[in-house]
């Protein structure tokens, strides 16, 4: 006890900061340890050593108390004391465990902005089945066409134990979301002065590769706009692909208060995202979408970090927008940061290509594989943007899920909150999905009789 006791207080916290070694070293060795030293995901289930992180043992998938289906989830971890917080003046201290984007916000906002720290909760969880397909995923799964293309995969995660970046970025694209998600997405930009203008879209995702529903596509994505009157029936379509040398991938569009139907290829790499008012790129969409053609991707390996995890306080039910988006950050008191293990891979653009952003490093939740966080750096080198997902286990699924995505625009001085949908119904998920709702047709206004 009194081991894990001195662990806990915050100036042992360096301790351990750089990279992790253990049963998880890339490539097949390890494989023979999945669901045993380590998880069905490939994580590490055993306690780090100073006892700040815990041993996984199967995440949250009991539900909570006071729980109300149909309702947005009430936080349970609302005793939990807050354990200590990281702020500008100790940037120092606690630098090794903290992001690129996160020690740029405490810079820049040292009288506003802070970290509250919370013990770590390892709630993440998966249905069993995807569990069983992940670890025989582990020893058929390939990466071809130079990294381009997955197979021999199925239903789950296709590399637990990555060898390389672009392993660990498809374990991010082909992840465990559930298999037909239908959700509010409030998008929000905070301006200066304060105003708040948000506006609602309705997001839709098929997991054809988790459905098992067999040929290329890895997974259809629909986005509806609902309000303001600007982007309501504007309907954007991306179709993701597991080999885009044998199916293209591909995207449609119907603008607002039209009817027809185009194609849409420029919604890819580094396009601004009009929903975002350009703050965040067609591939920041669910922190990394699209092809990983023009970047090469390290596996640096695995590390210890503060991060956005179980961030229920802000998926209240009666948390309007205006409560915790202030003009320049969210306010801190709705903000939880756990200590947990990441995979970190970092992308260069390769030679001959053009990004905005042409060095990235992605932080990915050993738990989930869900990116957490991403550090976006443009060409003379400079930070110019960071992105924090921070999710929220379904415990009825189970499934581990952003419930907030923040981008940060240090250039601009502004920043996105995008999933906003406390005020809206939460998400639904389907067991049966329906492909015909991810066609080009399925865009087209409903006829009148």
């Amino acid at each position: 006890m009194l081991r894990v006791a001195l662990a806990l207080l915050p100036g042992t916290l360096l301790l351990g900061a750089a990279l992790v070694a253990g049963p998880s070293s890339a490539g097949a060795q390890g494989l023979g340890d999945l669901g045993g030293a380590l998880t069905p995901m490939g994580a590490i289930r055993a306690a780090n050593a100073q006892g700040t992180i815990p041993e996984w043992s199967g995440g949250m998938t009991e539900m909570p108390r006071l729980f109300t289906a149909g309702r947005h989830h009430p936080d349970p971890f609302v005793d939990d004391a807050r354990w200590f917080t990281v702020r500008a003046e100790e940037l120092d201290r606690f630098a090794m465990r903290l992001s690129a984007g996160q020690r740029e916000l405490l810079r820049r906002h040292p009288d506003s902005f802070e970290m509250p720290m919370y013990l770590t909760r390892r709630t993440a969880a998966a249905p069993q089945r995807i569990y069983d397909a992940t670890i025989a995923n582990a020893r058929r799964a390939r990466l071809t066409e130079n990294g381009l293309a997955v197979t021999g995969a199925e239903v789950g995660i296709p590399f637990p134990v990555p060898a390389d970046g672009a392993q660990a970025m498809w374990n991010h694209i082909l992840r465990w979301r559930g298999i037909a998600v239908r959700r509010f997405d409030g998008i929000a930009v905070p301006e200066p002065d304060g105003r708040l203008d948000l506006g609602l879209y309705r997001e839709e995702w098929l997991a054809d590769h988790t459905a098992g529903a067999g040929g290329l596509t890895a997974f259809s994505y629909k986005r509806t706009g609902l309000r303001p009157e600007s982007v309501a029936g504007g309907v954007l379509l991306l179709r993701e692909t597991l080999n885009p040398l044998r199916q293209e991938r591909a995207a449609w569009y119907r603008a607002p208060g039209k009817t027809a139907v185009v194609r849409a290829p420029d919604f890819s790499y580094g396009t601004p995202d009009p929903a975002t008012d350009g703050l965040r790129t067609a591939d920041m969409l669910d922190m990394f979408s699209g092809l990983l053609d023009r970047f090469d991707f390290t596996l640096v390996g695995r590390r210890e970090m503060y991060v956005p995890y179980n961030a229920y306080r802000m998926n209240m039910a009666a948390l309007a927008p205006r409560d915790f988006l202030w003009p320049a950050h969210p306010d801190p008191a709705f903000l939880r940061y756990e200590l947990h293990r990441v995979w970190v891979v970092t992308a260069t653009l390769k030679r001959s290509f053009r990004h905005p952003f042409p060095r990235r490093t992605y932080y990915l939740d050993e738990d989930s594989w869900q990116i957490l966080m991403a550090d976006h750096y443009d060409a003379t080198g400079t930070l110019a943007r960071y992105a924090e997902a921070h999710g929220v286990t379904l415990p009825e699924v189970p499934v581990f899920l952003p419930t907030v995505e923040f981008t940060f625009d240090f250039a601009r001085g502004r920043y996105v909150a995008a999933g906003l949908d406390n005020q809206e119904a939460p998400p639904v998920f389907e067991t049966t999905p329906k492909p015909a709702a991810f066609t080009p047709e399925s865009l087209r206004p409903a006829r009148r009789w």
